[in-house]
């Protein structure tokens, strides 16, 4: 075989084997933080005679560790957005502390905060992909040289993590055509196999679902004279957000710099939060998979409370240092406004009145309209998609009238 190509080979192994070990990092995690979380939660809370007490105690505590972890190592977890930002611009990523970054996400998950755990595990895999990257260079420049050395000193160089790395430098980049194609289609294979692998670890250790479908739909034309409105109103809902984020950042403007106090603070609120509505704490995932059953018990006035408090709970957390994704929050609380909303019209589909609400709030508040519309097309029966596709198509357009019109484009 022409060295080259076993070159190429040897590569495309050793590239699968780390996606792989990503994966499985990834799923690990996410499979801890649920393993603990529910031990401390529900395990521990049922054997005691005043849970209450337990629960304010064990958040309070969660904020003293958060507290002085981010203290320490600093504005971490980071999100994922600032993990690509920092990749585009500097085209490199500081993954020395990826096991730091992990730490916190996982006191921050752990002990009930109103985040979700997508953000931190995409930034830690951005990172962790980035060493990959200059694992596989060293491997692909040094080629030669480890063919020389012993099996032993071989296996060495390859497993050890944190030397024997080749940082990207485009001068030193291939840049034949063929080369370039394998690449491409190496990182597809790879984003597969770690996909595949961390799915492989999850559907094994019989995690809860990540999504759960809401019910089934049977909507017609009555519910689309209604379409117009219901969007005017998930956009209503993101300006009372907007509010919401105004007055929080007021709230802890004055102790920014003080993140154990701030976060101290924010382990109170969960702790408080956990007496008053638990369904609220976490990043609404579980909680999703009750509503079916439980909204037809709930008032309303409980449902809008419910949605905007669960706003106003994320806000405080990610302001108070209990930083995590928001994306499933906002989606959990927009669906609760939809709900609501719906209650007002029992003559029409219910899950149409939902998903316009839930999709339209949702993307008005986050701003990334492709990634709202596919994560809520999973909790919504397939007969929804070509409506939250039209609202994904409705606010991508406006995003580009805003960009040329500034000045006339207001919604």
């Amino acid at each position: 075989m022409n060295e080259k190509y076993s070159k190429i080979i040897g590569l495309l192994v050793y590239g699968l084997i780390l996606s792989g070990i990503i994966g499985c990092i990834s799923s690990v995690f996410l499979i801890l933080v649920n393993g603990l979380a529910d031990f401390l939660w529900t395990d521990i809370s049922n054997e005691l005679k005043v849970p209450a007490i337990y629960t304010l105690l064990l958040c309070i505590f969660g904020g003293v560790l958060v507290g002085v972890s981010r203290y320490k190592w600093g504005n971490l977890p980071k999100t994922a957005n600032d993990a690509i930002v920092e990749l585009k611009t500097t085209q490199r990523m500081d993954y020395s502390n990826i096991y730091i970054n992990f730490l916190i996400a996982f006191l921050i998950l752990i002990f009930g905060a109103s985040v979700g755990p997508a953000a931190a595990v995409l930034s830690s895999v951005i990172a962790l992909s980035v060493w990959q990257g200059d694992k596989m260079r060293y491997f692909y420049f040094s080629y030669n040289e480890l063919k020389k050395e012993s099996w032993l000193i071989r296996l060495k160089k390859l497993a050890l993590p944190h030397k024997y790395l080749i940082p990207y430098n485009p001068d030193q980049a291939p840049k034949e055509k063929k080369l370039l194609l394998f690449k491409k289609l190496f990182y597809m294979l790879f984003i597969v196999n770690g996909i595949v692998t961390f799915m492989f670890f999850i559907k094994i250790s019989d995690q809860p679902p990540f999504v759960t479908k809401l019910g089934e739909t049977n909507w017609g034309l009555d519910e689309l004279y209604l379409f117009i409105p219901l969007v005017l109103i998930g956009i209503l809902f993101s300006k009372l957000y907007k509010l919401m984020e105004i007055a929080m950042n007021k709230l802890f403007s004055k102790i920014n710099n003080k993140i154990i106090l701030s976060a101290v603070i924010g382990g109170i609120g969960i702790g408080l939060m956990s007496l008053i509505a638990p369904k609220l704490l976490f990043s609404g995932q579980l909680s999703m998979q009750d509503l079916p059953s439980l909204v037809p018990t709930l008032s309303v006035a409980t449902l809008i409370l419910g949605s905007v408090l669960k706003l106003i709970f994320m806000e405080f957390c990610l302001k108070s240092g209990w930083i995590g994704g928001n994306v499933l929050p906002v989606i959990f609380a927009s669906i609760l406004q939809g709900y609501a909303i719906a209650t007002f019209f029992p003559q029409l589909d219910m899950l149409f009145i939902v998903a316009v609400i839930g999709c339209s709030a949702s993307i008005a508040i986050l701003k990334t309209p492709l990634l709202v519309g596919v994560a809520l097309m999973l909790f919504f029966p397939k007969e929804l998609a070509p409506v939250i596709l039209i609202i994904v198509a409705l606010f991508i357009w406006l995003s580009r009238m805003r960009k040329k019109f500034p000045q006339k484009v207001t919604a």
